[in-house]
């Protein structure tokens, strides 16, 4: 199979959204979990955006003048976000997600790292990652549900606003040893973010529990993100979701105890800079 790897246009977006939309569905229904994409519609959406914003860097994969497939780099910040990568599902197992990920990395050549979030139960997929040198990190469970409990007062939780994109991105630097300033300035724009505060302090932001591959979250302790949850479900009368660490162990009992249930198992795998995490935090389908 003669396969040619080039950047992606705004042309291919239909075909990119398209391809992912199926092949998510398609392998994760065969493992009896849910699928990335409610919506053909929404995955065409993704492949636009990755596209067409200024700080991504998309390619695909092509044969006899068809795109087969597609990766993406979001590189808003210090640390690289891969994905989504995905190859049309009757093309798989010929060698063309690696293509896809050596193009890509080349690109990543010379930043601070990389990370990605792999589906645990994908065997092909996190293998192939580790051989290209990426590390597993944490085990993740995408969670979803509402909570049965009311905010507590000792923590103000109210919308995040331009002017508090600065005193956040010190906290993402100090939990992460990484900011994630340019990501956070987007969500201002496209997403509801939320930040939390003692005692007039930041203590914790998050971008959406609405929209879980999109968002992310940090604190410098669990009762912040657990207080930006109970506010998000005040603020939005459908179902929550969100990728937990489970080794934030009181953090995971206390979302089972409030209803949320885990629906997916993921795992965060990085290459390049790593620090453990000195707070709580919930990852993005990036990282």
């Amino acid at each position: 199979m003669n396969v040619t790897i080039r950047a992606a246009q705004p042309a291919d977006a239909v075909a990119c959204g398209q391809i992912s939309y199926a092949a998510f569905k398609a392998f994760r229904e065969r493992h009896g979990f849910p699928a990335h994409f409610p919506t053909v519609e929404a995955a065409i959406g993704r492949a636009e955006f990755c596209i067409n914003h200024l700080s991504s860097y998309g390619v695909v994969a092509e044969c006899e003048g068809q795109v087969i497939g597609s990766n993406f780099l979001d590189e808003r910040d210090p640390i690289r976000g891969l994905g989504p990568i995905t190859v049309d599902p009757h093309l798989q197992a010929k060698g063309v997600g690696r293509q896809l990920m050596e193009a890509v990395l080349k690109r990543a050549q010379g930043s601070t790292g990389v990370r990605l979030v792999a589906d645990s139960f994908s065997m092909s997929s996190v293998s192939l990652y580790a051989s290209l040198g990426f590390e597993i990190k944490e085990p993740l469970l995408l969670m979803s549900g509402r909570p049965a409990s009311k905010p507590s007062r000792e923590i103000e939780v109210r919308p995040l606003e331009n002017d508090d994109v600065g005193d956040c991105a010190v906290l993402c630097g100090r939990v992460h040893g990484c900011e994630r300033t340019n990501e956070l300035r987007d969500a201002v724009i496209n997403l509801s973010p939320l930040v939390a505060f003692r005692e007039g302090k930041v203590a914790g932001y998050v971008l959406t529990f609405t929209t879980w591959p999109s968002n992310h979250a940090v604190a410098d302790g669990e009762e912040a993100i657990q207080s930006s949850l109970l506010a998000a479900a005040i603020l939005n009368s459908g179902p929550l979701s969100f990728l937990l660490p489970v080794r934030q162990a009181n953090l995971y009992r206390w979302c089972l105890s409030e209803g949320f249930r885990a629906v997916l198992p993921m795992t965060l795998m990085a290459l390049g800079k790593y620090q453990d995490p000195d707070g709580f935090y919930m990852s993005s389908i990036l990282y």
